[in-house]
């Protein structure tokens, strides 16, 4: 903020303090006169004095408007409401004690009003404080668990690429053409792993960071659906994939990109915690004119209703470990539930009877322009 914007800052201020003063003692001035219509006594006219110096105490910055204010208050009383009106000398002696006690009370009412607007957003103020500050430790926390999980799901895949690395470079030419194979289906498989961890971990980073950018438009949710799909068979060429879905197309507004990457995490998800031999299900429903609904379902051994409502946490895992035994670093369905949020849509998990797991997400249906 530049000098001349602090001048005008404080000149705006001083400003609007005194207009609340003008505006304030003016209107204890008439309310002064309709009480003197009703012949009321001078001690209720001088308590709406001192109310006025309490209303301009709260709704002001500086003490010395209070001051001010209580020093105008007398003036205004002694010029309209005593004898002789419209002038500022004082006929009656006693009323000079009238205006010290007024100027008093109203001068002490106003500093107590002023020390409790003061005590009051001090108050909020260190409310705020202690918030930020346990946001900040939230946020430590977790990022410590962010760098536990790291390093302890790197130190797996990384041991097992170089020990087979290290196996073929000391014995390759020993090891018959099977066990060769082997090893390089584990490397390529520890890799991909990584590969994907990797790419949750920037995800996460833009979403934590606010740069997610989405590049929404009218897409064919069948051209989504099937790219996942072949992406997933790719990964796990030996797991069955069904799709179902109606024979219609189907436009959605989304950035493809991202559904996608949503979809392949839920079926990777749903191929990690199921048996190989079992089926993995990838299905499209229109929920009304304007939703349609995609789920994912395996028939592994599901999730307890308790853990249903923690594992769109990020980093949170419920120390559940895949079919090939490793444990999850807890990113995959809370980028899931960001992304759909992010679409104006909402993901769930629920039970897939008999056993295993649904989830779904919504996404609104878009409108084709058949004239493009």
């Amino acid at each position: 903020m530049t000098a001349n914007s602090i001048k005008s800052s404080k000149a705006f201020s001083v400003f609007k303090d005194s207009a609340i003063c003008i505006v304030v003692l003016t209107a204890a001035t008439l309310a002064g006169y309709a009480f003197k219509a009703f012949q009321l006594a001078d001690a209720d006219i001088i308590m709406l004095y001192i109310i006025a110096v309490l209303v301009i105490s709260i709704f002001t910055s500086k003490m010395y408007f209070c001051l001010i204010s209580s020093l105008v208050g007398v003036m205004l009383f002694n010029c309209f409401f005593t004898y002789p009106e419209f002038s500022l000398s004082v006929h009656d002696a006693g009323y000079l004690v009238t205006f010290v006690t007024m100027f008093i009370t109203a001068f002490i009412a106003g500093t107590l009003a002023n020390k409790l607007k003061r005590n009051i957003l001090i108050a909020e103020q260190n409310a705020r404080e202690k918030e930020e500050a346990a946001l900040l430790a939230q946020n430590e926390q977790l990022r410590a668990d962010m760098l536990r999980s790291i390093s302890h799901d790197l130190r797996t895949p990384l041991t097992s690429i170089s020990g087979n690395a290290s196996t073929l470079i000391s014995g390759g030419d020993t090891l018959d053409e099977s066990a060769r194979q082997q090893i390089y289906t584990d490397i390529y498989s520890e890799s991909m792993w990584l590969i994907e961890m990797v790419e949750n971990l920037l995800y996460a980073t833009r979403i934590e960071d606010g740069r997610m950018q989405l590049n929404i438009s009218v897409e064919i949710l069948d051209d989504i659906v099937q790219e996942a799909v072949k992406h997933t068979k790719r990964t796990h060429p030996k797991r069955n994939i069904i799709v179902d879905m109606y024979d219609e197309i189907i436009p959605v507004m989304a950035d493809a990109n991202l559904i996608v990457q949503v979809i392949v995490n839920l079926m990777d998800n749903a191929v990690k915690y199921s048996d190989e031999d079992s089926d993995v299900t990838v299905s499209v429903r229109r929920e009304n004119a304007h939703t349609v609904v995609i789920s994912v379902s395996d028939h592994g051994s599901g999730i307890s209703d308790e853990e249903k409502e923690k594992v769109f946490d990020m980093f949170y895992t419920g120390g559940s470990r895949s079919s090939d035994s490793r444990r999850s670093l807890g990113l995959g369905l809370a980028l899931c539930r960001s992304i759909i949020t992010s679409h104006g849509g909402t993901i769930s998990v629920s039970d897939n009877i008999p056993n295993g797991t649904v989830v779904s997400f919504t996404l609104p249906i878009g409108e084709v322009d058949l004239n493009e």
